[in-house]
């Protein structure tokens, strides 16, 4: 990138080169660059939030928890963050209940945000909350109806609760959609 040969100080090239390799599946050089604006530009809660991402896409839910973590203590009003938080944690099946708490908080801040309504019906789908999770995932879809995601959920929570016309339906829905759904959720412990 010639800005960065130009001004090899400047966070915002790193930042912005950083999302780059992200957008390529370039995970670790995504972080690298994350970092390194980091170093630069201390307390930027935007590239905390992305290393978040990247480390979550390397499946090291850890750390993503941890840079969520210093970006909400940054920024306590950051309710993105508090929704990436939730859902690093409920895929990792730990702090089930930090996740609920972290995901009602980002709706405290941004009330029926769909994101954070999937994240939490995904939650409630770990914890074995299934009506819970069915309500946040029906009004997930109310609102866009071909998001796979909470289709699989509700469908996998259908199921869970013994409607099984119903629960396939949704299922055969989110695989039309996204193919590789299954898989996605059974990385996630959803099976």
């Amino acid at each position: 990138m010639g800005s960065i040969r130009i001004e090899p100080n400047y966070a915002l090239a790193f930042y912005s080169r950083g999302i780059a390799y992200f957008n390529k599946n370039d995970y670790d050089r995504a972080i690298a660059d994350y970092t390194v604006s980091l170093g630069l530009a201390p307390g930027d809660i935007l590239a905390l939030q992305n290393r978040g991402h990247a480390y979550e896409a390397k499946q090291d839910y850890d750390r993503a928890v941890a840079d969520y973590s210093e970006a909400i203590r940054i920024e306590p009003r950051f309710a993105y963050a508090f929704n990436d938080r939730c859902y690093a944690r409920a895929i990792a099946g730990r702090e089930l209940q930090q996740a609920l708490g972290d995901c009602n908080e980002a709706l405290r801040l941004i009330p029926n945000d769909l994101h954070t309504l999937d994240s939490r019906g995904f939650t409630y789908l770990k914890l074995g909350e299934f009506d819970k999770a069915i309500t946040d995932y029906n009004a997930v879809l109310k609102v866009n109806p071909t998001q796979a995601g909470s289709l699989y959920g509700r469908g996998r929570a259908k199921q869970k609760k013994g409607d099984k016309a119903g629960g396939d339906a949704d299922v055969a829905a989110a695989k039309a959609i996204r193919a590789d759904i299954v898989e996605e959720f059974a990385r996630y412990g959803v099976k």
